[in-house]
């Protein structure tokens, strides 16, 4: 956004007006350096409409003697002449006005980019400020967290400490308690101690009962091994009964044969039992 000139038309003009009437030449530089304010540009624009107002309109031409037009263009020359050299002067016065104003404009120029490097720097500044904002806030935040969590830690702590005092008031009922458990615990512990005695006892009745089967078992094997011998032999004596039984036979039949024929003859040798 442009900013407002701080002098006015009505200074630039009074100034210009002032530096004629002491006798000098009005110049941009010279009302500028007369004001102490104010940038060249704003100065000369006004200087332009100041010299602007001094310019009269043309009169209608007069018709003039030769003489006197004679004298007239001598003079007009004359005047040209320092007119020339006055518009000279004053081209090399707008000259240096515009040198000045281009080095004002060039500073004008420096200063807008320094304050485009403030304002880019204030941005980053204000950018950074966010982001620092933005941390306080979530720092804000967690803080209101933690608070609430330790208040809620706090509550718990009113509870648990209400609750410890509760158990504290019962500590009398319970220590009785406590006496009660220790004394089941000792019977317990007792019992404990006949059980195992009871256990180690039945064990070794157990282990014992254990040998005795054992030896049982092997006695039991034994017999077996006597019975199997037993019935070997029995069938042996079987067999050999058997045997003895078909001699008896024979030898029956053998008599028998020998008996029948005694009335017709002699009798006749029996046969040899057969040897088992």
């Amino acid at each position: 956004m442009a900013r407002e000139p701080n002098i006015t038309q009505d200074q630039v003009s009074k100034a210009a007006e002032s530096i004629r009437d002491a006798g000098g030449r009005p110049t941009a530089r010279a009302i500028r350096e007369r004001l102490g304010t104010g940038s060249m540009a704003t100065v000369l624009k006004f200087f332009q409409a100041w010299q602007d107002a001094q310019v009269r309109p043309a009169e209608p031409p007069v018709v003039l003697p030769q003489a006197l037009q004679r004298g007239l263009l001598d003079f007009v020359a004359a005047e040209v002449d320092r007119s020339r050299t006055e518009l000279r002067a004053e081209l090399d016065i707008a000259n240096q006005a515009n040198a000045d104003l281009i080095l004002e404009s060039e500073r004008q120029a420096l200063t807008v980019e320094n304050l485009t490097a403030s304002l880019e720097a204030v941005h980053g500044e204000k950018a950074e400020l966010s982001g620092r904002l933005g941390q306080v806030e979530a720092e804000r935040d967690a803080a209101r967290q933690d608070a609430a969590a330790e208040r809620q830690a706090a509550e718990s702590a009113r509870t648990e400490l209400a609750k410890a005092l509760l158990r504290l008031e019962a500590m009398p009922r319970l220590e009785n308690d406590l006496g009660d458990v220790r004394r089941e615990l000792e019977a317990e512990r007792t019992a404990r101690v006949n059980a195992e005695q009871s256990a180690a006892v039945a064990i070794a009745k157990l282990e014992a009962s254990i040998e005795a089967r054992q030896a049982a078992e092997r006695g039991l094997e034994e017999a077996k091994r006597h019975e199997q011998a037993k019935d070997s032999e029995l069938s042996a004596l079987r067999q050999e009964l058997k045997d003895a039984q078909s001699d008896a036979a024979a030898l029956r039949a053998d008599l028998m044969a020998t008996v029948k024929p005694r009335s017709r003859g002699p009798l006749t040798t029996p046969r040899q039992r057969k040897k088992p």
